[in-house]
């Protein structure tokens, strides 16, 4: 038995918030349903649209592509961290007094950007220091219910680069309103799609006891080098 499946995903639609200067998800019919024809949509969207998995290369000239990222990193155990209601850069100081990460995936539930809403002029995000924290910890994936891990005026974008120095992939978008912090299974594989910089993901929780018995995963790094 799997158990409860809580899809933490976005819905990917014309209406979905896009970063300023992106291309936006849009759809248009090629083949309709007709007498002995099947129904075709073309699609055209930017990879970073809705809930999505950011590669090295988005930063990095010759970082991994999302068809090169470990998919081990994206399945496992993971947990969930709500820092509510703060709008900025994440910090240790934001957490409670020794806080350290118990699993390999972090996810940051911050309730900053509200499904269906229009992109804040403020968010949460997460302060460069505290990347290498999370890595120094072992964490191999993070996420956050934001469109960035960056500020939105950042022009560095040092927190994305700190993740790919790191070897720490990054989940933005992501839908955590209702969702109890925790453990939890994740499941956010990317679509194989060689040279592309990020890609849309279906981020699905699963129970914490989803993984196969004799499963274990420690925090390491072993095996993560993007």
């Amino acid at each position: 038995m799997v158990g409860k499946v809580i899809d933490i995903s976005r819905a990917l639609e014309p209406a979905t918030a896009v970063w300023p200067g992106d291309t936006p998800f849009t759809r248009r019919w090629t083949h309709q349903h007709a007498p002995g024809q099947a129904a075709v949509t073309c699609l055209q969207l930017s990879p970073h649209v809705g809930t999505h998995l950011d590669a090295p290369l988005h930063t990095v000239p010759d970082g991994r592509d999302v068809a090169g990222v470990p998919l081990t990193a994206c399945v496992g155990r993971c947990e969930v961290v709500a820092v509510l209601g703060h709008r900025g850069p994440i910090s240790e100081a934001h957490l409670p007094p020794g806080w350290s990460p118990s699993t390999p995936r972090v996810l940051f539930a911050t309730g900053t950007w509200p499904a269906g809403s229009p992109i804040p002029a403020a968010f949460a995000s997460l302060a460069p220091g505290f990347v290498d924290f999370l890595a120094r910890a072992g964490v191999i994936l993070v996420g956050l219910d934001t469109p960035s891990v960056d500020s939105p005026d950042a022009t560095d974008l040092l927190a994305h680069r700190r993740c790919a120095a790191q070897t720490v992939l990054i989940l933005e978008g992501l839908d955590l309103a209702g969702v109890l912090p925790g453990s939890y299974t994740l499941v956010a594989a990317p679509l194989r799609m060689p040279g592309v910089e990020a890609s849309p993901v279906r981020a699905l929780l699963l129970p914490a006891t989803t993984l196969p018995t004799g499963t274990t995963e420690r925090l390491g790094r072993v095996g993560m080098a993007l």
